[in-house]
């Protein structure tokens, strides 16, 4: 009926722009290329496809997992496997603002489990840097835009910088990044030390209607899952994608007795946050940019009109698994 009647204004009165007719969400992913990224990106386009989800709009390349020129190298691939070259790639930034930190290559010195035989066909890059790409797309789809920042946060910070308007235009601002630190978790949180500066240009410049972040802990603490059944159950889903995200992790899986990756669980919460959240809080959230705890966020909670972002704290794990079991086996009409 909504788009019935803009159509009918449109046509009648000239006074709704063409572009305003879509209705349909839009995603940004901006991402660092690791193994986590992949599954995320896959997850994203796999609801898009059959789910009637958002629309894949565009990938930004950043710094983290591997260097840029690497996360481009991967996106290309990530894209070429789901067959969906038809999605934008803008090219992001090389490194942090100030200094960050080193990448462990948790999943890879490719990020990708190390597949030397692995190849694709080349993707060209869109001209336009990937901070400007997001000015433009906020602007495009003003009120319909998510953007889902999975690895160091320079990219937004940029266009915050450079746009201070940006992040009121989104519909959602997802960043997968930090702790709520505890005595189980001590140490600055990967994509968070990767650029705390612009992490802090990110979290002073929003407000919790349009900021949510999804800190690693809670993934850790309640998303613990058996590699058993990563590797066997999720594992055994007889697709091309699913092939390929067991081989991209084909190093990181046997560095831990169990599974549990932020990506993944971020996008998850993106997708369909009412099947896998338990509890979310309102905070004022920051991070603390020298001496020995440099990297660590830090949280205050409080109330809606005090906070600068939502703030999940307690997810869901056996929903979790049945979500990306179903989401991943909706792609078996594309078996290998």
């Amino acid at each position: 009926m909504v788009v019935v009647t803009l159509v009918v204004l449109y046509l009648v009165y000239g006074i709704v722009e063409p572009a305003n007719l879509d209705v349909k969400q839009k995603l940004v992913i901006d991402q660092d290329g690791g193994a986590d990224d992949a599954m995320a990106i896959f997850m994203a386009l796999l609801y898009e496809k059959y789910y009637d989800g958002p629309t894949v709009v565009a990938l930004t390349t950043t710094h983290g997992n591997v260097g840029e020129e690497q996360t481009f190298n991967n996106t290309q691939r990530i894209l070429s496997i789901a067959d969906r070259r038809n999605v934008p790639i803008f090219r992001g930034t090389t490194k942090a603002l100030i200094a960050g930190i080193e990448s462990d290559y948790y999943f890879g010195y490719d990020g990708l489990g190390d597949n030397v035989t692995a190849s694709y066909k080349a993707i060209a890059a869109e001209k336009e840097h990937a901070v400007f790409a997001l000015i433009q797309l906020s602007k495009k789809y003003k009120g319909k835009l998510t953007v889902v920042a999975l690895g160091s946060l320079t990219n937004i910070a940029l266009a915050i910088r450079i746009d201070p308007d940006f992040v009121s235009r989104l519909s959602q601002l997802y960043v997968a990044a930090g702790n709520i630190y505890d005595q189980d978790f001590t140490k600055p949180e990967f994509n968070a030390a990767m650029d705390p500066e612009a992490y802090q240009i990110v979290v002073n410049s929003c407000k919790p209607d349009k900021l949510t972040i999804i800190p690693f802990s809670p993934i850790l603490k309640y998303q613990k899952i058996s590699n058993e059944w990563r590797t066997d159950v999720l594992g055994s889903i007889r697709t091309k994608i699913m092939r390929a995200q067991n081989q991209f992790e084909q190093i990181s899986i046997k560095s831990t007795s169990f599974w549990s990756l932020l990506d993944p669980s971020a996008m998850a919460i993106v997708l369909e946050e009412c099947t896998v959240v338990e509890e979310a809080l309102y905070s004022n959230n920051s991070i603390i940019l020298c001496g020995d705890s440099r990297g660590i966020n830090t949280n205050k909670f409080t109330t809606l009109e005090e906070a600068n972002a939502r703030i999940i704290v307690k997810v869901k794990k056996e929903p979790y698994k049945k979500f990306l079991y179903n989401l991943f086996s909706s792609d078996l009409e594309g078996k290998y």
